[in-house]
C-alpha cells in the first residue's frame, strides 16, 4: 500500500471528524512508539486535534471504533475529551448505530470447522435478525466462531446481534450497535452467505473485499442533534 494514501474526510465539525478508510490499511497501530502505516497516523498528519482525547489506548487518540483491516468505510474519531468520553458512553450504551454493506458471490453450504447449525433466516432473501455469542478460534484466535452457548469455552458471554436487509441479489445491508471483532463476517458465513474475498470465512478469492462500513448515525454530543451519515 503506498505511503502516501490520501483519505478522505466525509464529514466534520468542531468535536469530530468521521473519514473513509481504505480496504487493507489497519485502523490503529500495534505499538505505542511505532510510526506504523495505520489509519490514525495517516489521518493526525493532517487533523493532529485526534490524538487530543485519552482512552483506553493513548496510541489511538480519540478513536472511537475500528474496522478490520480489509473493511473499508466511515471511521468516527473525537477531537476533544469531553466528546470522546460522550461518545464511548453512547457506544457503550448502543446508541452509535452502525451499517454495513455487505457482498457476497454466491450461497455456500458452509464446510468451515466449529459453525454451530444456522437456525435464523435466509439472508439473501429475506430481513431478519441474527444473534449469537462469539468465541475465539483458531490459532492466537486468529478468526472467531458464533455459538449459541454463553458458556461455550473461550466465548465472549456477550449477546450480539446484527439486522440483515437484502439490497440486491449479491448485497445485503446489515445494521448494528454492539460490534464485536469480525461479527459481519462470521455472521454471513455462517448464515451461508461468506463475502467475496473473504477467504478466512470461506469467500471467494477477490480483488475487492466484499465489506464497507456506510452508515454512522449517533447524538451529536455538542448539541444533541442526531447525526446520520452516509456513503
Amino acid at each position: 500500500m503506498p505511503q502516501q494514501t490520501r483519505i478522505e474526510t466525509i464529514y466534520s465539525n468542531d468535536d469530530l471528524i468521521i473519514v473513509k478508510k481504505p480496504s487493507f490499511i489497519p485502523t490503529s497501530p500495534l505499538t505505542d512508539d511505532g510510526d506504523e502505516f495505520c489509519l490514525v497516523n495517516l489521518v493526525r498528519k493532517f487533523e493532529p486535534r485526534i490524538m487530543i482525547p485519552s482512552g483506553h489506548l493513548l496510541r489511538e487518540g480519540g478513536l472511537i471504533h475500528r474496522l478490520d483491516t480489509p473493511t473499508s468505510g466511515l471511521v468516527l474519531f473525537a477531537l476533544n475529551q469531553k466528546t470522546y468520553d460522550e461518545l464511548v458512553l453512547q457506544q457503550k450504551k448502543d446508541k452509535i448505530i452502525k451499517q454495513y454493506r455487505a457482498r457476497f458471490t454466491e450461497k455456500k453450504k458452509l464446510s468451515l470447522e466449529g459453525f454451530p447449525p444456522y437456525p435464523y433466516h435466509d439472508v439473501g432473501t429475506q430481513w431478519g435478525v441474527i444473534n449469537s455469542y462469539f468465541r475465539a478460534f483458531g490459532g492466537r484466535g486468529a478468526s472467531v466462531r458464533p455459538t449459541l452457548d454463553q458458556r461455550a469455552k473461550h466465548c465472549s458471554g456477550v449477546l450480539y446481534t446484527t439486522e440483515t436487509e437484502v439490497e440486491s441479489s449479491n448485497t445485503v445491508i446489515c445494521t448494528l450497535t454492539r460490534g464485536f471483532r469480525h461479527q459481519v463476517r462470521a455472521h454471513m458465513a455462517w448464515a451461508g452467505y461468506p463475502l467475496a474475498g473473504d477467504t478466512r470465512y470461506g469467500g471467494d478469492e477477490s480483488p475487492d473485499f466484499g465489506l464497507e462500513a456506510i452508515g454512522l448515525s449517533f447524538e451529536n454530543p455538542s448539541d444533541g442533534a442526531y447525526l446520520t451519515i452516509t456513503i
